[in-house]
């Protein structure tokens, strides 16, 4: 990301990812944000991050959804919104992971955000995550989460809003294809090859 992006209003009109890009299939835009920036703005400080890890979770079809078989519940309910809101739930009873739903409405689809490479902010996530390792604030997803203060706050959210948004990037690298991780349970889909990330990126969570 340029030096003052931030600052320029124009760019970043620009440059924004809209509600429309949003509404593609889940697998698209999880290929599609690689390379591109996740911003935080409050009263404070500015947070962001290039986005180098993702997965796709396709939706009702998928067992490691949880839209499968297109139960609805409170928790999920979220997921049948158009694309372009933001998801956030709770695991271990501690930590928060950061989903963007995808598609058109009725479908749900969502891109689970796994990993970033720090770009501004870096010393509030050092306190946010009470760590000093720059490699080890935001190459997970429940670390980067913790270092930018997500929480189920933001359930609900615009993620092209003015808080929170994605900004393009520059697409100068090599995709790497993977399995998802941590759904041995999905009997049909643990094998299937819906994460992504940017090859030879440090900040990636597992190769």
């Amino acid at each position: 990301m340029e030096a003052g992006i931030l600052s320029n209003k124009k760019k970043i009109k620009e440059n924004k990812r809209n509600k429309t890009f949003f509404t593609k299939p889940s697998e698209y835009v999880a290929k599609n944000i690689l390379g591109d920036t996740l911003v935080l703005k409050t009263g404070k400080y500015i947070l962001a991050g290039k986005i180098v890890e993702t997965e796709s979770y396709p939706g009702i079809s998928d067992d490691a959804s949880h839209s499968f078989g297109s139960k609805i519940t409170n928790r999920n309910k979220i997921l049948y919104n158009s694309g372009g809101i933001i998801y956030v739930y709770l695991i271990y009873g501690m930590y928060w992971c950061f989903n963007i739903v995808t598609s058109r409405q009725g479908d749900p689809q969502a891109v689970f955000i796994r990993a970033l490479q720090p770009l501004e902010g870096i010393e509030v996530m050092k306190r946010n995550r009470g760590i000093n390792n720059i490699k080890m604030l935001t190459n997970g997803p429940c670390r980067w989460t913790r270092s930018f203060g997500i929480d189920k706050r933001f359930t609900g959210g615009d993620i092209t809003g003015d808080e929170i948004f994605i900004l393009k990037g520059p697409k100068n690298f090599k995709i790497t294809k993977a399995k998802r991780v941590g759904i041995e349970y999905a009997f049909n889909s643990k094998g299937k090859l819906l994460r992504f990330y940017i090859k030879s990126n440090p900040f990636v969570s597992k190769k």
